[in-house]
């Protein structure tokens, strides 16, 4: 079976966080080709160094260099960083894999299970994008669709469906929208893409982008133990966090031992070893 495709985007500042990603990504999940994106101010032998690690678990690391410019036309906010953007970049790497199936994380997250799952649960044939709701946006209300609106911390993405049809000049759409919608953007990319595909994606469990910083809008009452847990908003894991909810508190140690542990011990451990139950 093909390999299926993670995708990441970074900086140098945000290694630390993406080794944290990559390793809790290695700890429950193998047989994947792992792409990170990247500008110029990560050293290749960065990447060199994990290779080996990935081999381990059937698995592929490359990393592919973006010169910022690309990026010169987007503007930063307090916890967005241009780098973000990357994602829009994302059909450039399909030349690199025959498997339709790609997904997207941001490097605030922690695996905490099979990220796989979507692909073979949910019908992906007629859409390109799978992707979780958004309750904190959703809350305030939005001017672009009638129905939810998607985090974009985490994204599902069918191949096909983006290199044909409505979809097929993805990059440059999203481009040209970034443009004529440079004033009214809130919330950065994640804007651009929700008016980009509006009302034409798969909406899947929050156990596959499970936003901590929304705590207290989800429904108490579903319990969830959660593959894809996500630290939205301005507060990190390896900081100050200042949450007060008790699964938040679980989260950050299991955060901070995937930043302590050595990659030797993720990889030589069976897969799933490290499981947090958030809901019993």
């Amino acid at each position: 079976m093909s390999k299926i495709n993670v995708v990441l985007a970074t900086d140098a500042n945000y290694l630390r966080y993406v080794e944290v990603t990559l390793k809790s990504l290695l700890a429950h999940n193998q047989n994947l080709s792992v792409f990170i994106m990247y500008t110029g101010d990560v050293s290749p032998e960065w990447g060199d160094r994990l290779k080996p690690y990935f081999e381990k678990r059937n698995s592929t690391l490359k990393l592919v260099y973006f010169d910022e410019n690309h990026l010169a036309s987007f503007n930063p906010s307090t916890y967005i960083s241009t780098t973000t953007y990357l994602r829009f970049y994302i059909p450039s790497l399909f030349q690199y894999s025959e498997s339709p199936y790609w997904i997207y994380l941001d490097c605030d997250i922690v695996i905490n299970g099979d990220v796989t799952r979507p692909f073979y649960l949910y019908n992906f044939e007629n859409y390109a994008l799978g992707a979780v709701s958004d309750p904190y946006v959703n809350s305030l209300g939005h001017s672009y669709v009638n129905r939810d609106y998607f985090n974009a911390g985490v994204l599902y993405l069918n191949k096909n469906k983006l290199q044909s049809g409505n979809y097929a000049s993805f990059t440059s759409d999203l481009l040209s929208l970034a443009n004529e919608l440079k004033d009214k953007i809130l919330f950065g990319d994640q804007d651009l893409l929700n008016f980009y595909f509006k009302d034409n994606w798969v909406s899947l469990s929050q156990e596959y982008n499970f936003q901590l910083a929304n705590m207290k809008l989800y429904n108490k009452e579903q319990k969830v133990n959660p593959a894809i847990i996500h630290f939205t908003g301005a507060a990190k894991p390896l900081g100050p966090v200042y949450i007060d909810y008790e699964c938040v508190k679980k989260v950050v140690p299991l955060f901070r031992i995937y930043d302590s542990a050595s990659w030797d011990d993720i990889v030589n451990l069976p897969i799933g070893t490290i499981t947090l139950k958030i809901s019993d």
